[in-house]
């Protein structure tokens, strides 16, 4: 039996998803495989390729906003996402992970975008991760899209910020996912950006509620107040989601031994 963990979108909020790996990795609760949409992309990535959470922490606390800014709009963003694409690459140089190939990982990894050309979705599982997580990191109107050959790449969280089935591999998986998602509020959105992420949020509500009825088992950080981008809430929702994984622990650790009684 593989152990599958599911890395949901969110924006700052998906910075939970730091806490619940640093809570696996201190209690011995191994993953094989990482799914993961927009944020839960980007650290599930990072994660898979072999770099601590601490350390992925560390940088996101430590790294001044402004390192992560190259203005985008001719290219169809607020941004144009190559920043962040080299603060990963440096991030992964750093662990001596440059050049190693997705399908090289210690963990198996996806990731999550859609394709605007097409309006479908796309499954990146091979080739460099840095181009993988630019292209599940590109929301719309923020950041500008990838272009890989006839692909117009966008974050996956457009269709599906929840990619459960996208984990399972036609075993007997234990999925486990991570929902960082805000359900819908009657307060209104305080800014632009808001307003953008909230509609898309309304999109994939549907398909994110059929995705957490297939996971084995959902672990949800108190994150739902925090305002999508506002990063000044970072340390926060890392704690958060710390904390909502030593809560579930003893419950998660007996429902995977009680997964692989059956199995076996």
């Amino acid at each position: 039996m593989k152990t599958a963990l599911v890395l949901g979108g969110g924006a700052v909020r998906g910075l939970a998803h730091i806490g619940v790996l640093k809570a696996f990795e201190r209690n011995g609760i191994k993953v094989d495989r990482i799914v993961g949409t927009s944020m839960g992309g980007a650290i599930g990535g990072l994660y898979a390729a072999g770099v601590p959470a601490e350390a992925i922490q560390e940088v996101i606390l430590n790294t001044p906003k402004y390192r992560l800014i190259d203005m985008g709009i001719r290219h169809r963003g607020l941004l144009g996402g190559n920043a962040v694409q080299q603060t990963i690459n440096g991030l992964l140089e750093k662990h001596s992970k440059q050049g190693l190939l997705i399908e090289q990982f210690p963990i198996e990894f996806k990731a999550i975008a859609v394709d605007l050309m097409c309006g479908q979705q796309v499954v990146l599982d091979h080739g460099d991760l840095g181009t993988a997580l630019r292209a599940t990191t590109a929301f719309p109107g923020v950041f500008a899209p990838l272009m890989d050959g006839d692909k117009m790449l966008v974050d996956g969280g457009v269709l599906n910020n929840l990619p459960v089935e996208e984990a399972l591999d036609g075993g007997d998986d234990f999925i486990i996912a991570v929902d960082v998602a805000r359900e819908h509020e009657k307060k209104p959105p305080r800014n632009m950006m808001e307003v953008v992420y909230r509609s898309y949020g309304l999109m994939a509500a549907g398909r994110r509620h059929v995705s957490l009825k297939r996971a084995d088992y959902v672990i949800r950080p108190e994150v739902g107040y925090y305002a999508s981008f506002d990063f000044t809430k970072s340390a926060e929702c890392i704690k958060a989601g710390e904390v909502a994984a030593e809560q579930c622990l003893e419950e998660l650790q007996q429902c995977i031994k009680s997964e692989q009684s059956r199995v076996c």
